[in-house]
């Protein structure tokens, strides 16, 4: 028995001719390209040849994975960038494939200080190891995210330097760090930021914003890091003599340190020679090459490697560099 015709279509046009078999020449031959492009059966639309790779196929997170280090503090003047710059170059002459990138757009310091380096290559006729330097166009966090993506597939470290305040692009830099290092002057005005202290009993009495902040970013960003978050806060700027001022401060920071999570390490004392050779993009070590613009100074260059032995680093070709006399024997 013939089923009844649908109510759209006429009784003569019912039922419709049988479709023909296909024969073997008559099956349309595909492009090998459309394959080549991702377009495989079961795929959600497929791609065709026109069409751009999606972001997170061509950069997969199954590639070489960079460290990520984040100099970062919300409060300015503690020397974010320096410390940045120094530990940027140590891992270049250390044969590190390294990246920087600068997401304080206001100062753009670690920047300036890198193209100053390209400067005095060109006016000193040397040649200078330097990282890669990654420029944001959009500054937002999508492109942060996108931009780490494709900087840890091809080198080793990311070095991050973030503004002296709070903001979207800085918290997502630090949700994807490995290491966040937040500089801090001997001042008990730097510490409000980690802990507050009884300023009369100097007893420990709440975590700061900034120690809040990572807090509340390091426990989701186990999800895209292999270890755990290692927090390091450096103590820069002191000064030879430790005054009495400066001993209360870090028995604060010994108060603070177990309840916020970070580590205590000694930072880059207050040298006029930091000063001299940051703004051309030069650093201690460079003064080999270019012996005319002073003389090394054993203390500051041990100041230097002690700062960064003590960040312990994943690398090995760093460590060897920078070790004592009697570990590298």
């Amino acid at each position: 028995m013939a089923l009844p015709p649908p109510g759209n279509v006429a009784p003569a046009e019912w039922p419709p001719a049988p479709i023909a078999p296909l024969s073997a020449g008559s099956v349309p031959a595909f492009p090998a390209s459309t394959f080549d492009q991702g377009a495989e059966f079961g795929a959600p639309g497929g791609l065709s040849p026109q069409q751009p790779e999606p972001a997170w196929m061509k950069y997969p997170l199954s590639g070489q994975r960079g460290h990520i280090i984040v100099f970062a503090n919300e409060k300015g003047g503690v020397g974010k960038s320096t410390s940045a710059f120094h530990t940027c170059i140590a891992l270049c002459n250390a044969g590190e494939k390294v990246a920087a990138l600068d997401v304080d757009l206001r100062q753009l310091t670690l920047h300036r200080a890198l193209w100053a380096r390209q400067e005095s290559e060109r006016e000193y006729g040397v040649r200078l190891p330097g990282p890669e330097q990654i420029m944001l166009v959009q500054q937002n966090e999508a492109e942060l995210e996108e931009k780490l993506r494709m900087a840890r597939i091809h080198h080793d470290f990311i070095v991050i330097d973030v503004g002296g305040h709070d903001s979207p692009i800085a918290r997502r830099a630090i949700f994807m760090a490995d290491t966040i290092v937040t500089p801090v002057n001997d001042s008990f005005i730097d510490l409000d930021m980690l802990g507050r202290i009884n300023p009369r009993t100097g007893e420990f009495q709440t975590l700061g914003n900034f120690a809040r902040l990572v807090e509340h970013l390091k426990e989701p960003g186990l999800a895209i890091r292999p270890k755990p978050l290692d927090w390091v806060v450096m103590q820069n700027r002191s000064r030879n003599f430790a005054t009495k001022n400066e001993r209360k401060v870090l028995d604060a920071l010994g108060q603070i340190a177990p309840v916020a999570g970070f580590r205590i390490i000694p930072g880059l004392r207050e040298r006029v020679t930091y000063r001299e050779l940051f703004p051309m993009g030069l650093t201690l070590f460079d003064l080999q090459a270019i012996p005319g613009l002073g003389k090394l100074q054993p203390a500051a260059r041990e100041e230097i490697w002690a700062m960064l032995r003590a960040l312990k680093l994943p690398s090995d070709a760093l460590a060897k560099a920078i070790a004592r006399p009697a570990e590298a024997e």
